[in-house]
């Protein structure tokens, strides 16, 4: 073999190589993207799933529902509420703080609860942080409007996504 042909061989082989490396990055852009793609899917479902546990809570809340309301909230002895003036451990803890808000549960002391996404985002597979804000809207007789930001962390579960953390 000739030098000229030593060099054809390594430019051809080079440019063979060259091929190969540029069709790699190009599959693994592909998979990238399409992993991409997967994984901003998945969000969206979860934030479509989460968005329905809160509209849900919201109505239950609204038509002073106590059992509904408390369906978005993981039934474990972990999960937490904290706000201004509570820190309080366990469904069963939560559930007795909101029976107390709940009173006779009549549309005119509960108001019309709304909760919308601010903020999301994925922990991770089964867990989201979500930030939202709350408009409860009630006469003055019953305490007048309110509204503010809130802070959740929900996991999901066999049963679907539910509130593992509520700081409101």
């Amino acid at each position: 073999m000739n030098r000229n042909n030593v060099v054809m061989s390594a430019i051809i082989g080079g440019t063979a190589a060259a091929v190969a490396v540029v069709a790699g990055s190009a599959q693994a852009a592909s998979t990238n993207s399409a992993s991409t793609n997967s994984a901003s899917a998945h969000e969206a479902q979860a934030r479509a799933d989460i968005q329905a546990v809160l509209t849900a809570s919201a109505a239950a809340w609204s038509a002073g529902d106590l059992d509904r309301f408390m369906a978005s909230y993981a039934p474990m002895a972990t999960t937490t509420y904290l706000s201004g003036t509570h820190l309080v451990h366990g469904y069963a803890e939560i559930r007795a703080m909101y029976a107390q808000r709940f009173g006779g549960g009549s549309q005119a002391a509960m108001g019309e609860l709304t909760v919308d996404i601010v903020d999301f985002r994925l922990l991770g597979p089964a867990h989201a942080y979500v930030i939202g804000h709350f408009h409860l809207h009630r006469d003055a007789a019953h305490g007048g409007d309110a509204e503010g930001p809130t802070s959740l962390v929900f996991e999901r579960t066999p049963a679907g996504w539910r509130i593992v953390a509520d700081h409101s």
